[in-house]
């Protein structure tokens, strides 16, 4: 089906199984206000916010979702999760669906994205249910399989990404409102969904679909690491995780690029750029919601760079070559780190831009659109690693899954 970076799929008959599962959720009668609670997962937790986070209740989920990387640290945040179940600070749900809507700020609007989380049967990324768009670091696999083999639970759900039809199914369902939460600007709704004919007409909508990971990359080759060092069976609970679907059309998905930020010497840099691009300056009202593909910021000037019609792009596969992150990838970061250049990651532009001076300079990038990531991925490819961001993040302490209850 596809070759590349991403491999060959293997032509299977298998189809994307999703079911209802028991959530542990925060008692508020217990555990106090939910908007103390709940936090950002794992990856975006600086340390300055994880000890706000911490200081703002002794429940917060940060303690388990972000432990401290050691077998103490891993063993405290399975301790806590275990003692918060029998004080009742976390309960059991029935098995339940569970829509969500987020609302956020953006471009100076409220917006909002609706989902669903949802136990998703885990698949071989090269079989074609569970479809990858990017690679991944191999550092950040290794801290969350010591946090599941800790806690056994998935603390955080992935990002996934469906066609919207699906979502019919659950049109005029019955629904229970489950929890309404505030974390910083955003606001949170959670309800749930029990019965049993909707969730099997949910089911089975999903059965012809593919699943496109959003954000979640990590987690999810980290729960199929886990289900086949446990020798788990096909429909054990470490053959499912915790997803969060929603729709490749939904009005609130958004999609922010990845900036890289060039430090250290710049010559190799700069010759990338005499040698692949067409250069030419652009004013800095030039960037927006239609900026150019790859733009160079230096001490506040900004240069359009378009590949040149000889530039070498054989190393790269097919699916890759207009796409401006996988362009910059190959023919402007890769020689600057031979040259001795570091690169840095920023999805904020502004942040980027601010951080071009001094010897420094920001490649500055359009971001992808669910539709051409939704080709790269079905063409069997994964894009460069930090290729997306996915805003906002979906955050960890609503809902958690212990592979314990099913």
């Amino acid at each position: 089906m596809g070759s590349g970076t991403g491999g060959t799929y293997r032509r299977i008959p298998d189809v994307a199984e999703v079911r209802a599962f028991p959530a542990l959720r925060y008692d508020t009668s217990v555990a106090g206000r939910l908007d103390d609670l709940i936090c950002p997962p794992y990856d975006v937790i600086a340390p300055a916010e994880r000890a706000a986070l911490v200081a703002r209740s002794d429940r917060n989920f940060v303690r388990v979702e972000l432990p401290e990387p050691t077998a103490d640290g891993y063993a405290e945040a399975a301790s806590l999760l275990a003692r918060w179940q029998r004080e009742r600070t976390l309960s059991a749900d029935e098995p339940s669906l569970y829509l969500h809507e987020h609302e956020f700020s953006v471009g100076g609007a409220r917006v909002s994205r609706r989902g669903v989380f949802v136990a998703l049967q885990l698949h071989s990324l090269d079989e074609g249910v569970v479809l990858p768009h990017e690679l991944t670091f191999p550092k950040a696999k290794a801290d969350r399989l010591e946090l599941l083999r800790a806690t056994r639970a998935n603390t955080s759900p992935i990002f996934g990404m469906v066609d919207g039809r699906v979502f019919a199914a659950l049109r005029g369902a019955s629904v229970q409102p489950a929890a309404e939460a505030r974390l910083g600007e955003d606001h949170h709704w959670l309800s749930r969904i029990t019965d049993a004919k909707v969730i099997d007409a949910f089911r089975a909508a999903m059965r012809d679909e593919r699943v496109y990971l959003a954000d979640g990359h990590h987690r999810y080759e980290t729960a199929l690491n886990y289900a086949n060092e446990r020798a788990a069976p096909p429909d054990a609970p470490e053959r499912w995780v915790l997803m969060y679907l929603c729709g490749l059309n939904d009005r609130g998905l958004r999609i922010f690029a990845t900036h890289r930020v060039v430090s250290g010497p710049l010559s190799a840099l700069d010759e990338a750029v005499r040698r692949s691009f067409h250069a030419s300056p652009i004013d800095r009202g030039a960037l927006g919601d239609m900026q150019p593909g790859i733009v160079l910021a230096r001490d506040g000037q900004f240069t359009r760079l378009e590949p040149r019609e000889d530039a070498d792009l054989a190393a790269m596969p097919e699916a890759w070559r207009e796409l401006p992150v996988a362009l910059a990838e190959e023919l402007l970061v890769k020689p600057a780190q031979v040259g001795g250049a570091e690169i840095a990651y920023e999805h904020d532009i502004e942040k980027a831009i601010a951080a071009a001076s001094g010897g420094r300079a920001a490649i500055l990038l359009r971001a992808v659109d669910p539709t051409t990531l939704r080709a790269v991925s079905d063409a069997g490819e994964r894009m460069p690693q930090k290729t997306t961001y996915f805003y906002p993040k979906v955050p960890s302490g609503l809902v958690v899954r212990s592979l314990d209850l099913g």
